[in-house]
Order: structure tokens, then C-alpha cells, then sequence
């Protein structure tokens, strides 16, 4: 059976190191995401946004709570199928 994988060096070429680079970051964001997500989510249990803003080092709850939501959907989007893909053949 054939392997998914590609194997991208990041030394064939300058637009191989540049996807090389690309797919690397794109794991780091996903990963850094899913660890702050993980972070928040401990912190606003319950809804407590005060406690989430306390942790940001901001003032308004409000601006957690829509911070939180933004971070949700960035990791959702991190997940979706074809990055998800692309991560898992050329990562």
C-alpha cells in the first residue's frame, strides 16, 4: 500500500523551503492554539469571563468572553478537513 505522506525537505528548492516553512508554522499556530484554548477554557469555566480577563491581564470580561470565542473558531478552522490533510501529508 502507497503512503499518504509527501515528503517535503524544505531543500530542493526556495519554493520547496518555503512550504516546508508554511506547513511547519501552520502545526506550531494549530498546536499553540489548542494549548491556549485548553488554558482558557480551564479559566472560564462556568462562564467566569472575569477570571479569563484576570488571566489576559485585561479589564473587561466582555472582551474575554469575545476573545474566547474568537480562539474557538480559530481552532475549528485549524481543524477543518484540508488543513487537517495537508498537516498530515506534508507534515
Amino acid at each position: 500500500m502507497a503512503s499518504a505522506h509527501i515528503l517535503i525537505t524544505g531543500t530542493a528548492t526556495g519554493h520547496n523551503r518555503q512550504l516546508r516553512e508554511m506547513v511547519d508554522g501552520l502545526i506550531r499556530v494549530g498546536d499553540e492554539a489548542k494549548r491556549l484554548k485548553a488554558t482558557f477554557d480551564q479559566a472560564a469555566l462556568g462562564g467566569d469571563w472575569a477570571a479569563l480577563a484576570a488571566l489576559l491581564g485585561i479589564e473587561s470580561a466582555q472582551e474575554a468572553e469575545t476573545i474566547y470565542n474568537l480562539l474557538g473558531s480559530v481552532v475549528t478552522e485549524l481543524n477543518a478537513t484540508f488543513i487537517t490533510q495537508l498537516r498530515g501529508r506534508l507534515g
